[in-house]
């Protein structure tokens, strides 16, 4: 029994390395992008130079499949560009295919506890239960010895201790999806497809340094504390939530952070990896996260000095100097978000 904890332990911290390394990369790397972009919309002379990045990777990739191919005829000039894409993603799906011994078609993976209509499953899959096959895992409801019971929650365990992984394992679970990543399936909330991550960084034009969107006045830390150490410090703070509200919240979130240069990304609890969107949805609007939360928030960071960390009240008084200053001189403000 002891054996398995440490080896238990041990596959947990190889999970927290590598999902920790890749993490900030791919935060990292999404931002290099819109850099990027932005940066040949500068050296663009008139809309006719300038061409979508997509559309350019499209094209380059199918170049080099045809290179590869052993030299196959170029396309005539009068080849559309959905052409190109189409031939471009079929080739990528050939590379990418993965063979399966299983037909999941005609025999879909049954996840039982939970009935959901799913039709955009990668693999074939059904939500629900079947008198005459056994599920291969349930969801949603008490572990059978006899199934992988899945346990999945984007909720800090400092809330529902059920979702510490250990406390799942000895429930009985044997796949643990929540945000830490030492979960065997980290579910983390930054998304790729959810945010304009590409979109520029619009002017800052509101006379408040910084946005606060907090409804839970309960939180089981220190952030109201710190939100009201800010303010009494004449750091003036736009609140849209239900604590300490002076705005109206009935707004678009992303669309107001734009308009602040800083963020309030205060999470309702303290925990190693429990990062949600009000840290992402920061980042994307191009509003710097002043955070309270993960002890481990830069390692979710897009580069250095792009957030400010609040790790326990004493920092505030420092913070607020820095959010100041930044404020004062755009040159500062602007090096935050590379």
């Amino acid at each position: 029994m002891k054996g398995s904890s440490h080896s238990q332990a041990g596959a947990q911290a190889v999970r927290r390395r590598r999902w920790g390394c890749l993490l900030p990369l791919l935060v990292g790397a999404a931002f290099l992008a819109e850099i990027a972009f932005l940066g040949r919309l500068d050296m663009a002379k008139n809309a006719e130079a300038v061409e979508s990045w997509t559309t350019s990777f499209y094209r380059r990739s199918a170049d080099l499949g045809d290179a590869v191919g052993g030299g196959a005829a170029s396309r005539a000039g009068g080849d559309s560009e959905d052409e190109e894409i189409r031939l471009c993603e079929q080739r990528l799906e050939r590379e990418d295919a993965v063979p399966y011994d299983r037909d999941f078609d005609s025999d879909p993976v049954l996840v039982g506890g939970a009935a959901k209509d799913w039709n955009k499953c990668y693999v074939g899959c059904e939500f629900g239960f079947s008198a005459s096959k056994t599920p291969d895992a349930t969801f949603g409801i008490a572990p059978d010895p006899s199934v992988d019971g899945i346990l999945r929650s984007m909720e800090s365990s400092q809330y529902y201790s059920e979702n510490n992984i250990d406390v799942a394992r000895g429930r009985g679970y044997k796949i643990v999806m929540t945000t830490s990543l030492s979960s065997d399936v980290p579910v983390g909330y930054f998304s790729w497809a959810e945010y304009d991550i590409m979109a520029p960084v619009p002017p800052k034009t509101e006379e408040a340094l910084a946005a606060a969107f907090i409804s839970n006045c309960g939180a089981r830390n220190f952030r109201l504390q710190a939100l009201e150490m800010l303010e009494n410090l004449d750091v003036k703070i736009d609140s849209y939530g239900s604590c300490h509200r002076n705005r109206d919240g009935k707004v678009d979130k992303v669309d107001t952070l734009k308009r602040y240069r800083f963020s309030l990304a205060f999470e309702n609890s303290n925990e190693e990896d429990y990062v949600t969107e009000k840290f992402f949805q920061s980042l994307v609007a191009g509003s710097i996260p002043v955070v309270v939360g993960a002890p481990n928030i830069q390692e979710f960071s897009p580069g250095e000095g792009a957030i400010l960390h609040i790790k326990e009240l004493d920092d505030v008084a420092s913070v607020a100097k820095t959010m100041k200053n930044i404020a004062s001189n755009p040159d500062a403000f602007n090096q935050s978000l590379r």
